[in-house]
């Protein structure tokens, strides 16, 4: 018992530090984080800020990107490069329209 609570504790971490990336596709955004996904219609997606909130997401760091989306749903992460990020997601918005 103690090796699968050992594996869970260190295996789950490492595989989310390792899984995380976000993928921008011409009318989605996938947020993937270990077992974690997440796919988001460009054009729901309704704001982007930033932020440095602590909250459980599937950020690395905590220089995150807030997406405000659909009907009251959010998502944090945090891309290595947040200017090209937001210019390629409002380049996909506009093409979106």
């Amino acid at each position: 018992m103690a090796a699968f609570i050992a594996v869970i504790g260190v295996g789950l971490p490492i595989w989310l530090l390792l899984s995380t990336r976000y993928t921008l596709e011409p009318r989605q955004l996938r947020v993937q984080s270990g077992p974690f996904k997440w796919h988001i219609k460009v054009a729901d997606i309704t704001s982007i800020t930033p932020s440095s909130n602590a909250l459980s997401s599937p950020a690395l760091s905590l220089d995150r990107l807030r997406i405000d989306y659909g009907s009251g749903r959010s998502l944090m992460i945090s891309p290595r490069n947040k200017e090209q990020f937001l210019r390629d997601i409002e380049a996909a918005r506009r093409g979106a329209a």
